[in-house]
C-alpha cells in the first residue's frame, strides 16, 4: 500500500508531500501544539508561536479555500491539499493585483525654444 502523503500533509503529520517533519518540528507539532501550518514556516517555540498568530490571518478549512478557488475561476478537485489550495489562491491574487500607478512627472513647464531659420532671398 501506497502512502498518501497528501492525507499526511493535510493531517499535519507530515511537513510536505514526500517529507517527513524532523524531530525538531515533530515535537512542535505534537508535544507543543503549534499549527502544523506555523511549524512549516519555522516556527518551533511557543513563544515564537505567540509573535507569530498575534499577525496571523485567520485560518480557512478546506471547504473555504474550494470555494474561494472557484470563485477565482481556478479549476480544482476535492483531492486538492489545503496548502496547494493555499499556493494556488495565492499565486491568481497576485497575478490579479492591480498595477502600481507610475510615478508622476514633475509637472514643471518646459521652456520650448523656438528657432527662427530665416531664408535669405
Amino acid at each position: 500500500m501506497a502512502i498518501d502523503w497528501a492525507k499526511l500533509v493535510t493531517q499535519g503529520r507530515a511537513k510536505a508531500i514526500g517529507v517527513s517533519w524532523t524531530e525538531q518540528e515533530s515535537f512542535a507539532v505534537f508535544h507543543l501544539k503549534i499549527p502544523a501550518d506555523f511549524v512549516r514556516k519555522g516556527i518551533l517555540t511557543v513563544e515564537d508561536y505567540e509573535k507569530a498568530k498575534v499577525g496571523a490571518e485567520p485560518s480557512k478549512d478546506k471547504t473555504a479555500l474550494l470555494k474561494e478557488a472557484e470563485s477565482l475561476g481556478i479549476a480544482v478537485t476535492p483531492d486538492a491539499t489545503v496548502e496547494s489550495l493555499k499556493e494556488v489562491i495565492a499565486a491568481v491574487k497576485e497575478t490579479k493585483k492591480p498595477a502600481e500607478p507610475k510615478a508622476k512627472a514633475k509637472a514643471e513647464p518646459k521652456a520650448k525654444i523656438k528657432k527662427t531659420i530665416r531664408k535669405k532671398k
